[in-house]
C-alpha cells in the first residue's frame, strides 16, 4: 500500500524541473512527513522521485505582523487563538528536491527501466506518495542480498547495504574532524569484510595504522584468525631489491653522478662469491670503504648519505614481512606504525608497501586487495613544499589501481592537506561531520557533487551520522551509523580514568 502524503500545487515559482512544492496532508495514522523522506508522484514523463529538503509551516493567521501585535499581550498573549479559528488553517508545505525520473510497475514495485533525468516539471493537483523500501532499494542501488551494512538511512527505516564493488573498486575516502568517527566508520566497515561469506568474494585487506587503534581485533574470537598484525619495529626493505635510483629516492641528497658509481658498486659486490645469499647496507657501506680505484670524494658522500639511511634500521638483506606471503583473500593485514615517531621513516614504510603491493598486484602475484591508509594526508598531501616520498605511488594507485583490482581507502582529517589529485579520484566519499570552511572548500574544489547545500549539511552532522555520496550509490545519502559488533577496550576508558591510572603507577 501507498502512503499519500501529499498535493503538488503553486509556490514560489515552484514547481520548476528540479523541484515541485506539496502541501502535507493531516493524517491520523501515525505516518509523519520528515525532512529527508524520499516521495514519488506521477509525472508525464514517469514516476518523478525525489527528496524533501525542507518544509514549511504557515498559517494566515498568524502571516501579519501587526494584527499579532494588535491582539497580543502581556495579560493575554493568545487571544487571536481565543477569538479565531486559527488551528484550523495551519498548514505544512513540503520542499522536494527531484532526483530522477523512472518506469517502474506498481504490483511489485520493481524499476522496469533505467532511471532518467527530469525534462519537464512535476504537474499541480498530482497526488504525492511515500517511496516504498523495494522500490528505494533499486533506486538507491542498495544491495542488501551481499551488501555491507553500514548502518540506515536517516529518516527511514532502511539498512543501509552498500554495493561492495561499487564501494571499493573506484576507491573511496572517510573523511571528519577529529573526534568525528571515522576509526569507527572503518572497523564497521572490516567488521562487514572479515564477516563476509567466502563465496561472495572479499579481497585482501591492508591497513596502514599510524596509532595503532585497530590491533584489538587480533583479540576478536571470531575473526582473529583472519587477522595478521606486523609491528613495523621489524619491518625491513631487501637491499638486494632495490635498484640504484631508489637509493636517490629516500636520499634526495644523492646526485645522478653518485647514482651511476653506486650502481658500480652494486653490481660489483652482487657479482662477489660472499654475496649470494643477500648483502645488507652495512655491507655495501664496507664495499665501498674498501674500494681504492673510485673517486674519494664520491666515495665519502656515498657512504655518508648510506650510513644515514643505516640509522632508520629499516634495511637488511631480505624482506620482512614477505609481502608476497602475507596478503590473503578476505584477511587483514595491519601494519602498526604506533611506535614510529619519525615521519620520514613512516613515509618510506608507506612507499615501500605501496609499490610493493602495486607491483605484485600488476603481476597478478597477489589477490585483489583493498589499501587502507590512516592519516592520509601525512603520506599525500597537497602543498608542493610538504614532500612526502610515498605521494607518488599513492596518487598512481588512485589514478590507475582501479584496471587492477588495487583499491584504496584515504582517511583524513585534514581534507585541505590530502592531494586533490588522489581526493578526486576517491569516487566515493564518506563524509562526517567538517566544520573547517578551508577543508569544506576543498572538497568542493576535488567533487562537483558536493555543492554548497551539502557543504552546510556537512558542518551541522552529529556523531553518528554521515553522507555517502559517489560511485557507491545512485544518490547522496545520509546514513546514522550502526553499531560496532566488535569493541576495542580502549573504547570506554575516559581521560579521568587514564590521570588516575597514571597516578597510582607514578606514586609506585
Amino acid at each position: 500500500m501507498s502512503f499519500k502524503v501529499g498535493i503538488v500545487f503553486n509556490f514560489l515559482q515552484l514547481p520548476d524541473v528540479l523541484q515541485y512544492p506539496f502541501v502535507i496532508n493531516k493524517r491520523n495514522d501515525g505516518v509523519i512527513v520528515k525532512k529527508g523522506l524520499f516521495v514519488y508522484t506521477n509525472s508525464i514523463e514517469g514516476y518523478l522521485i525525489g527528496i524533501i529538503e525542507k518544509i514549511i509551516l504557515l498559517n494566515e493567521y498568524f502571516s501579519d505582523a501587526l494584527t499579532i501585535k494588535a491582539y497580543n499581550n502581556d495579560s493575554n498573549p493568545n487571544i487571536l487563538k481565543g477569538l479565531f479559528p486559527s488551528d484550523d488553517f495551519e498548514y505544512a508545505i513540503a520542499i522536494v528536491r527531484n532526483l530522477g525520473i523512472i518506469q517502474f510497475q506498481k504490483d511489485d514495485k520493481k524499476i522496469i527501466d533505467k532511471i532518467s533525468r527530469m525534462t519537464f516539471p512535476a504537474s499541480p493537483g498530482k497526488e504525492v506518495y511515500l517511496v516504498d523500501d523495494d522500490l528505494l532499494k533499486d533506486f538507491l542501488g542498495l544491495s542488501p542480498e551481499n551488501g555491507l551494512n553500514l548502518g540506515k538511512i536517516k529518516v527511514t527505516d532502511l539498512n543501509a547495504y552498500i554495493n561492495m564493488d561499487r564501494l571499493l573498486n573506484k576507491h573511496f575516502a572517510i573523511l571528519s574532524i577529529s573526534g568525528g568517527g571515522k576509526s569507527y566508520l572503518t572497523s564497521i566497515i572490516l567488521e562487514e569484510l572479515l564477516s563476509r561469506e567466502i563465496s561472495l568474494g572479499t579481497p585482501a585487506i591492508i591497513l596502514i595504522d599510524v596509532h595503532g587503534e585497530y590491533t584489538y581485533l587480533k583479540n576478536v574470537s571470531p575473526i582473529k584468525d583472519k587477522v595478521k598484525i606486523i609491528d613495523t619495529q621489524y619491518f625491513q626493505i631487501s637491499i638486494p631489491q632495490l635498484n640504484p635510483y631508489s637509493f636517490k629516492k629516500y636520499q634526495e641528497q644523492i646526485s645522478n653522478v653518485q647514482v651511476r658509481e653506486l650502481s658500480n658498486y652494486i653490481k660489483n659486490l652482487k657479482d662477489n662469491d660472499n654475496s649470494k645469499k643477500g648483502y645488507s647496507l652495512n655491507d655495501l657501506i664496507s664495499f665501498i670503504e674498501k674500494d681504492t680505484n673510485g673517486n674519494k670524494s664520491t666515495k665519502q658522500a656515498l657512504i655518508g648519505w648510506l650510513a644515514d639511511l643505516e640509522h632508520l634500521r629499516l634495511f637488511g638483506p631480505q624482506e620482512n614481512p614477505k609481502l608476497k606471503n602475507i596478503v590473503d583473500g578476505g584477511q587483514l593485514t595491519i601494519f602498526n606504525l604506533q611506535n614510529e615517531i619519525s615521519i620520514r621513516k613512516k613515509q618510506i614504510i608507506v612507499d615501500y608497501i605501496c609499490n610493493r603491493l602495486f607491483y605484485l598486484r600488476r603481476k597478478n602475484e597477489i589477490p585483489p586487495f583493498l589499501l587502507i591508509i590512516e592519516e592520509a594526508h601525512q603520506f599525500c598531501p597537497e602543498a608542493a613544499h610538504s614532500k612526502a616520498l610515498s605521494k607518488s605511488i599513492i596518487e598512481t594507485i588512485a589514478r590507475e589501481g582501479r584496471k587492477f583490482m588495487a583499491c584504496l581507502c584515504l582517511i583524513s582529517q585534514r581534507p585541505k592537506k590530502l592531494s586533490t589529485t588522489a581526493l578526486s579520484q576517491a569516487n566515493s566519499k564518506m563524509i562526517l561531520n567538517i566544520k573547517n570552511p578551508y577543508d569544506l572548500k576543498h572538497l568542493m574544489d576535488s567533487s562537483e557533487n558536493i555543492t554548497k547545500d551539502y557543504a552546510r549539511m556537512i558542518s551541522s552532522l552529529a556523531v553518528g551520522e554521515m553522507l555517502l555520496m559517489g560511485s557507491a550509490i545512485n544518490y547522496p545519502i545520509f546514513i546514522e551509523i550502526r553499531q560496532r559488533i566488535y569493541k576495542s577496550e580502549l573504547e570506554d576508558i575516559s581521560l579521568s580514568q587514564v590521570c588516575s591510572k597514571w597516578d597510582k603507577i607514578s606514586s609506585n
